[in-house]
Formats: C-alpha cells, sequence, structure tokens
C-alpha cells in the first residue's frame, strides 16, 4: 500500500497534465506555432517522462509524511477549474460575442449593401477573442460562483447524494426510486448466491470503511475526492477538446455518484433516497432543455405577431418572474439557516453542546408542528362550518405535506441523538422520541378530522344542524386557542403556567365527552341526517385527540427541555 500511494499520485498528476498542457495550452491564441508542433510531436514522450517524474516525487512527499491526497486534491480543484473554463467559459460568452463579432462586421462592411442584403460570412471562421474579454468573462465567472447561494446550493446537493455516512437526506423516496433499489437488490442478491464464498470475502476486504480517514465535517475522504476531480476534469477536457456537447455539472455530479456507488456509500437505509436525488437531478436537466425549446419557439412566435407591444410585455413578466423568483428563494434560504442548528449538532464531538443544540433543534421543530396544527385546525373547522371546499382541500394538502416532513423529523432526530452520551440519551432519548410520537400522531389526528370534513362538503351533503355549528365553533376557537399557548410556551421555553393549560385540556375533554353524549341521544329517534350525525362524532372524538396529543407532547417536551430539578 505505502508504494501505491506514489504511483496514484503519477497517475493523477500525469493525468492533469495531459489535459492542462496537451489538450489545454497547445489550443491556446498565445502558444506559438512551433511549440505546438513540438507538442503534438512529443506528446507520448511528455506524458511518459512527467509519469515516472511525478509517481517519484508524489513518494518522496509520501515518506516525508506529506499528505499526497492533498496535493492530489489541491491540483485536481485547478484542473477541473480549467476544465470548467474551458467549456462554459466558451458558453458563456459565447452568443454575446458572436452577436458583438456580428455588430462589428455589419457597422465595418455592411452599411453600404443594407441589413437585408448583407450575409454573416465572417463568422463561418474560427472566432479572434480578444483576451481581455476572456479575463473579463472568467472574473465575472468567479465572483458569480463565490456569491451565488443558487451555486452552493448545486455543489451541496452532490455533496449530499454521495455523503459517506447516513444523514439528513434531501431528497425523498419515489415509486420509481423504490422499484429501482428492488430490482437491485434482487439482482445482487441473485449474483451473491452464485459468487464463490472465497471471492465474497476478498471483495469485503475491498471496503472497510472503518479504514476511511474522514475530516471533521468532510462528506467523503480524500481519495475519493481525488478521484472526483482527476476524473472530472479528465472527461470534461478531453469531451471539449473532442467538440462533444456535454455539460460539466452533468459529468461532475455523475462522476460523484458513481464513485459513491462504488464506494458503498449508498447503504440500503439511505438508497432510495440517493436514487430520487439522482433521479430529480438528471430529470431536471431533460426538463430544463424541453422546457427552453418550447419557450424559445412561444417567445419567438409572440414577438414576431406582437411587436414592440409583446416585447414590452414580456419584459414585464420577465421582472415580475424574477422578484417572485428571488422571494421564493429567500424563503428557502431561511429555511437553510434553521437546519444550521441540525448540521452542527451533526458535527459536534461534546455531549454537553449536543443536547443544547438538540433541545434548540427540537423547540423549532415541534413549535412548527404545532403552528401547523394551529392554522390547520382553524382553517379546517371553519371551513366545515361556512361549507368552504377550497378551504378543506387547502387544509388536506397542507396536512400531506406535513406527515412528509414528521417522517424526515423523525429520521433527522435519530440521527442527530447518536451524537448525546449514554447517561443523557438514558435520561432524555425517551422523551424526545415521544415528543416525535405524539407530533405525528397530532398530525394524523387533524388529517382524520379534516377528511371526512372535505368528503362531507365534497358530496353535497347535508351542512350541520344551527345547535351544533354553535356547539362546535365554541369548542374549536378554545382548542386553537389551547394550540396557540402552547406553541408560545414552547417558543419561548417557558413552562411556569403550564398547570393552566392541564386545566384548559381537563375542562375541554369533559365538554367534548359531553358533546358526544348530548349528540348520542339527538340520534335517538332520527330517520334521517345520519351522515351528518356521523361526521359531527368523528369531527368531536378526532378534536379530543387533537387536545390529547397536545398537551402530551407539552409534557414530554417539558422534561426534554428542563433539567430534572426544574420540572
Amino acid at each position: 500500500m505505502k508504494y501505491t500511494i506514489g504511483l496514484f499520485g503519477g497517475i493523477a498528476a500525469t493525468s492533469i497534465l495531459y489535459f492542462m498542457l496537451i489538450k489545454g495550452l497547445k489550443d491556446s491564441s498565445f502558444m506559438t506555432g512551433d511549440n505546438k508542433i513540438w507538442i503534438q510531436e512529443n506528446t507520448t514522450m511528455l506524458v511518459g517522462v512527467f509519469f515516472v517524474v511525478s509517481t517519484i516525487l508524489m513518494q518522496i512527499l509520501h515518506w516525508l509524511k506529506v499528505n499526497v491526497f492533498k496535493v492530489v486534491v489541491l491540483m485536481g480543484t485547478f484542473a477541473l477549474a480549467m476544465a470548467f473554463a474551458g467549456n462554459d467559459l466558451v458558453n458563456f460568452i459565447g452568443v454575446p460575442l458572436a452577436g458583438y463579432s456580428s455588430f462589428v462586421d455589419y457597422t465595418t462592411n455592411g452599411l453600404a449593401a443594407g441589413p437585408d442584403n448583407f450575409l454573416m460570412t465572417s463568422l463561418l471562421g474560427p472566432a479572434k477573442t480578444p483576451w481581455y474579454f476572456l479575463v473579463g468573462a472568467g472574473a465575472i465567472m468567479v465572483y458569480a460562483l463565490c456569491t451565488s447561494k443558487k451555486a452552493q446550493n448545486v455543489i451541496k446537493t452532490s455533496v449530499n447524494l454521495s455523503r459517506q455516512d447516513e444523514g439528513e437526506e434531501t431528497f425523498g423516496s419515489t415509486p420509481i426510486a423504490r422499484k429501482v433499489v428492488r430490482m437491485s437488490l434482487n439482482l445482487s442478491n441473485a449474483v451473491s448466491k452464485i459468487t464463490p464464498a472465497p471471492a465474497k470475502k476478498w471483495i469485503d476486504t475491498r471496503f472497510r470503511k472503518d479504514e476511511a480517514i474522514l475530516e471533521d465535517g468532510a462528506a467523503f475522504d480524500l481519495v475519493r475526492a481525488s478521484i472526483n476531480l482527476v476524473l472530472a476534469g479528465l472527461l470534461i477536457a478531453v469531451g471539449t477538446s473532442m467538440k462533444l456537447p456535454l455539460s460539466t455539472t452533468y459529468v461532475t455530479f455523475m462522476v460523484a455518484m458513481g464513485t459513491s456507488l462504488a464506494d458503498r456509500a449508498w447503504g440500503r437505509d439511505s438508497a432510495v433516497y440517493r436514487v430520487t436525488g439522482v433521479l430529480s437531478v438528471i430529470g431536471g436537466w431533460f426538463l430544463t432543455a424541453g422546457a427552453a425549446f418550447t419557450l424559445c419557439f412561444l417567445v419567438a412566435l409572440i414577438i414576431y405577431f406582437g411587436g414592440m407591444i409583446a416585447i414590452g410585455a414580456m419584459i414585464v413578466l420577465a421582472v415580475v418572474i424574477l422578484i417572485r423568483s428571488q422571494m421564493a428563494f429567500k424563503k428557502k434560504k431561511e429555511k437553510q439557516k434553521e437546519d444550521e442548528i441540525l448540521t452542527r449538532l451533526l458535527q459536534t464531538e461534546n455531549p454537553d453542546d449536543a443536547l443544547e443544540l438538540m433541545r434548540s433543534h427540537t423547540r423549532e421543530q415541534l413549535s412548527k408542528v404545532l403552528q401547523y396544527a394551529e392554522e390547520t385546525f382553524e382553517r379546517t373547522s371553519t371551513s366545515f362550518l361556512k361549507e368552504n371546499l377550497r378551504g378543506l382541500r387547502r387544509a388536506m394538502g397542507t396536512t400531506k405535506f406535513e406527515k412528509q416532513l414528521i417522517k424526515q423529523m423523525k429520521r433527522t432526530g435519530t440521527v442527530a441523538i447518536c451524537r448525546l452520551d449514554n447517561k443523557t440519551v438514558l435520561e432524555k432519548g425517551l422523551y424526545y422520541y415521544q415528543g416525535n410520537d405524539f407530533a405525528g400522531e397530532l398530525v394524523y389526528s387533524i388529517g382524520r378530522l379534516c377528511e371526512p370534513c372535505l368528503e362531507h362538503i365534497d358530496n353535497n351533503f347535508n351542512p350541520l344542524e344551527e345547535e351544533q355549528k354553535k356547539e362546535f365553533a365554541d369548542v374549536s376557537q378554545q382548542i386553537t386557542e389551547l394550540i396557540r399557548s402552547c406553541r408560545i410556551k414552547l417558543e419561548e421555553n417557558n413552562y411556569d403556567s403550564f398547570r393552566e393549560e392541564l386545566m384548559k385540556v381537563n375542562a375541554l375533554n369533559n365538554q367534548l365527552a359531553l358533546l358526544k353524549r348530548e349528540e348520542l341521544k339527538r340520534i335517538q329517534g332520527k330517520n334521517s341526517g345520519i351522515k351528518t350525525s356521523m361526521v359531527y362524532l368523528t369531527i368531536l372524538q378526532e378534536a379530543q385527540n387533537v387536545v390529547t396529543y397536545t398537551i402530551n407532547l407539552m409534557k414530554v417536551s417539558r422534561k426534554f427541555q428542563l433539567e430534572p430539578q426544574m420540572i
């Protein structure tokens, strides 16, 4: 192993030289003709000499206790940047420079012929781009990459999907991803049955995760980072030199996915989320291409028939879309700030700090659940009483979305709680899991309350009687106020007047039980309106569950947030 490190570094350095010098510099405008010919005639000799020198140099650095992989990562980063520049920089400035060249050519040679008779034959020749255009475009790209949060999110997505360890997954689960994972597992089991045991044992020795050295907060080790950078840069440079229409982002992303899959970074517990992410990213690229093609056709058509009026209207539309996009991105950015606590929690090694971060993260997550419960319960009850079908559909939609968030919260919380020491886990872990369970039951109770209301109104069944409306309107308002009061206490982490909420809960449960008994009495002797009575009883039962799960959530949250002597 100690002699293969120098060899690996030599191969990496030689690859970097190949596409930086031979594939890159020989086509540069500042290279002389003699130098280009010399490089082309001596390519094999250059690669061979550099391979031997690089291998020896990397081995010496390894003997001197220098981490060769860090050197390769540094060189690979520069190489990938040059490969990106050779491809994306051309795409970035190609169209405006073609327009500029057309303008210069026309003002120089085409004024006499007129715009209808002058042909842009000058664009058929090789482009001669002034160096200051290249420098200016490169500076703009560097600034955009350093300051653009969207560009950083693209990188974050790739890193999260190729992460070695399990953690918070960015994407959810989809049917096609589950199907792909299931087929892959069946194929793997079939191959495993016919593979000899010694062969499987040898293969397992190549995947010793405990030997991988991960820096603090790193998604994967330096070996995989070196391969990602060198291989992606090599593929981009070779593809660009062969004038292939490739996407540098796509190549880099797929290299990262391939190395993570080959490195067994995708376990059974994370595979479905990683496959969903890969399919989402690839599908997004195809959709973008189709959408761009269609929109270009529509825009050209509108401009052709609409003239200046259409152009003005489209400019206004573009401004509105940009403003809305920025507003949506700011909301997403705020959510990322909230997730910083979880990121810090996953990286901390101090159990005491982990507990405080866990408490802060739990308060944020559970307060969001109570805020959802407050808004959705109020919207459901009000919409049902007013027979507002749109409001009920909106409440049902938010409930489905909240169920997914609850699943994600439980999954990430389980990973985060592993950062606590054994004593803290035994003391506080049960309360944490109970809090998540009660939060989930609260969401599902509101869903069970909303579903029959939506079905009742959607089918145009008879509404509640006036007496029923009055009873439920009064109790639903009290339940909403209870949830709001609990949410405020949870956000402020203040449980001084918690006994008042307990008394309110007892009173509400007694009131709801009384309403159920009164409704059962009214059903006696009824020959009509049974559907209305059934949905009313269901609402009362689920409302009672909402009250119970809300106060139970507060009880376990109080025990998790406060020290034993403060309870």
